[in-house]
């Protein structure tokens, strides 16, 4: 891939080139600023745009929507290890960046450290940019949950996510009698951020699920490893390592196929906007066992890739916008209480 450089420190930059330089990937251009950043893209538009979380003249929610009214372009943000400007970095993946990722650094004894993370994030947006996708294995079966449990919503979530997610929590109202659960693809240095952030802005608890929590009614859980978030047999959450092969981790299908394998009663399952297919097959298993299930419309999406494979396959009863979509959630969750 040709990939651009948008960092404001020339440090960060070096160490980025120098990981690059370990791959068969090549840099095309690099920016110290937003507006350089643009400006470039417009004259030379790569296959991969890595934008720093720490540009101050624009925020990366202006670059990410300024590339993208020039032309496609796949965009990872680069944060620093605090996290700092976490709500710029969840505002501009709802603005259609794919993914976040640790910038890598060159430590005074000029070694390069942390580039692992970064170069396995670019080994999973050319699968992704090249349409790959694993295949579903069965998640291992369990006795089934209690008839007490709540009514359930599952949401999940790539490109574009972020905003989506927080477009639906925002409308909902505070005293649904619903337990929510959430895949947004995103890595798990991230994710107790973007919790943060959707709890803060949407006003409805929003947690990292860990193995044994438990739906309830209310709160969200969002899953929050690399690891896939499955439901078991005795009601509770848990995070599986299979399957191994699969792009999207932690997976929308997963998750989907364990409900569908493991809770009692039909609840509601949502997919938003995204690159590639996750999430699709798992809904259309879902609404083959009563769920109510939604997909983002196109003219809302940031990418209309998972929701219109969704469509394709008729995995959907209705195609929406997210903010429709919490009006048609609200309801669903008042006509199975009636």
């Amino acid at each position: 891939m040709k990939v651009g450089l948008v960092d404001g420190s020339a440090h960060s930059r070096r160490a980025l080139e120098r990981a690059l330089g370990t791959t068969e990937h090549t840099v095309a251009w690099t920016a110290s600023s937003g507006a350089d950043a643009v400006d470039k893209y417009g004259r030379e538009p790569p296959d991969l745009l890595l934008l720093s979380a720490s540009i101050t003249d624009l925020s990366p929610a202006q670059v990410t929507r300024s590339v993208f009214s020039q032309g496609p372009c796949a965009i990872v943000l680069l944060s620093d290890v605090e996290g700092r400007k976490g709500g710029e970095v969840y505002e501009a993946m709802g603005s259609g960046a794919l993914d976040v990722v640790l910038v890598p650094s060159i430590d005074p004894d000029g070694r390069l450290r942390g580039e692992e993370a970064l170069l396995g994030k670019l080994r999973t947006v050319a699968k992704l940019l090249g349409h790959s996708s694993g295949k579903l294995r069965a998640v291992d079966s369990l006795s089934a949950p209690s008839s007490g449990a709540p009514k359930l919503i599952a949401i999940g979530a790539s490109t574009g996510g972020p905003q989506a997610i927080l477009t639906i929590l925002s409308a909902l109202p505070k005293t649904l009698q619903a337990a929510i659960v959430i895949v947004q693809h995103v890595d798990s240095e991230f994710s107790e951020g973007l919790a943060a952030w959707l709890s803060e802005a949407s006003g409805i608890k929003v947690e990292i699920a860990r193995s044994g929590s438990v739906p309830v009614a209310g709160r969200a859980l969002l899953a929050g490893k690399q690891d896939h978030l499955v439901m078991t047999g005795s009601g509770c959450f848990r995070y599986c390592a299979e399957p191994l092969a699969l792009v999207y981790r932690p997976s929308v299908d997963v998750l989907f196929a364990s409900l569908a394998e493991h809770w009692s009663k039909p609840g509601a399952a949502v997919l938003l906007t995204g690159m590639g297919r996750d999430g699709a097959q798992g809904l259309q298993r879902l609404r083959r066992l009563g769920w109510h299930t939604l997909a983002q419309d196109e003219a809302s999406s940031v990418v209309y890739g998972m929701p219109k494979a969704a469509a394709q396959l008729g995995a959907a009863c209705k195609v929406m916008a997210p903010l429709a979509m919490a009006s048609e959630l609200t309801d669903y969750v008042d006509r199975r209480q009636s």
